[in-house]
């Protein structure tokens, strides 16, 4: 495989990096930004202006990674732009590369622990329409969301449905995540929308769903390459310069062995991160399409804990502080673990999926 990258592919993360750089921990919304550098349209198909795909996105993730620049890029772009463009919705799709409409899915069902199959929101016909009714927990960004993406159960199964966010008996209660990011818990009382709203329905829609769920996941993967690439480098840095005994802290063996553990285990997340990007790339069969995204947020997980967890104890007392920025890029590492699965149920999907494949199909050594 050759990972070269070509001379569009290193002028995206040449921009993508100085703007990351300026924008570092910054609370503005850059859509606006996102839109005129067209970065809203990596990923699209080349007749609505776009161009790239999962490499691309890995590389703009990694760039947002390593600057905590705080945006609904995965969530509203990667996920919602992803399940747009399977259903072939470029009406929807276009609005959203231009900047124009933005999107939010809304998946996630009590006690469902990540599963997208389990759906007890309904969807039923109602005279020229469709009535939604139930509730969706930990919402993505839905505050800035004109449109909600919602997964509901009807009589052919799961559908996908567009829900503006203002519409009537749909009632939101919003609390920050851990790292201060926009989530929400959805109620739908009978929210009636029109024909023209649903997506996809019967098996499609599940398949969209987690086709969608995996985009997004390897996009956090990328994310947190960034991220525990800026820990390590922070760690190493801050170890040679703080002095104990009259000598750097990076002098001492025992933490010398710490940061080449960290090391090893941040190779191990680039790895996985490149890995989910290529699977996303190359593979056509949706089960070995899920055995590549979970085996990649496993092993991001275990990775990304252990090095932020080294990070904040070889800094010390400092690292919990809110003024030194280790503490913010270990808070959001710690969301990003977590996020659409965390790794035990990555690597419970992982079994499933594998073991439900045909016999010929499994690899046996």
């Amino acid at each position: 495989m050759d990972f070269e990258l070509s001379a569009e592919q290193l002028l995206l993360q040449d921009s993508v990096s100085r703007f990351a750089a300026d924008h570092a921990g910054t609370s503005a919304d850059p859509w606006k930004t996102f839109a005129q550098l067209g970065w809203l349209a990596v990923g699209t198909p080349e007749e609505l202006g776009g161009f790239g795909g999962p490499t691309e996105t890995l590389l703009l993730m990694e760039q947002f990674g390593r600057g905590l620049v705080r945006s609904a890029y995965v969530t509203q772009v990667v996920f919602a732009g992803t399940i747009l463009r399977a259903a072939e919705r470029l009406d929807l799709l276009e609005e959203l590369t231009e900047g124009r409409r933005r999107f939010a899915v809304a998946y996630e069902e009590p006690h469902a622990r990540y599963d997208p199959s389990r759906v007890d929101t309904s969807l039923r016909r109602d005279g020229n329409g469709w009535i939604v009714s139930g509730s969706k927990v930990r919402v993505l960004d839905p505050s800035s969301a004109d449109t909600l993406i919602v997964s509901a159960r009807g009589d052919a199964g799961i559908a996908l449905v567009a829900v503006p966010a203002a519409a009537q008996n749909l009632i939101r209660h919003a609390y920050p995540a851990e790292d201060g990011s926009d989530v929400a818990n959805l109620r739908f009382d009978r929210v009636r929308v029109d024909d023209d709203a649903i997506l996809a329905g019967g098996a499609d829609g599940l398949e969209l769903l987690e086709f969608g769920i995996d985009s997004a996941t390897a996009a956090l993967c990328a994310e947190a390459l960034g991220l525990c690439a800026v820990m390590l480098e922070t760690t190493v840095g801050y170890t040679k310069e703080r002095h104990q005994f009259g000598v750097p802290l990076s002098s001492f063996q025992a933490l010398q062995h710490r940061m080449a553990e960290m090391y090893i285990e941040l190779e191990l997340l680039r790895s996985m991160a490149y890995y989910a990007a290529m699977t996303l790339q190359d593979e056509r069969d949706p089960a070995a399409r899920k055995r590549g995204i979970s085996s990649a947020k496993a092993q991001v997980a275990k990775s990304g804990r252990f090095i932020g967890q080294q990070a904040i104890q070889l800094h010390g007392a400092i690292g919990m502080s809110e003024e030194y920025k280790i503490g913010g890029y270990f808070k959001r590492m710690t969301l990003v673990e977590r996020l659409l699965g965390d790794r035990d149920y990555h690597l419970r999907r992982y079994v499933d999926v594998s073991y439900a494949a045909p016999r010929e199909a499994v690899a046996i050594s």
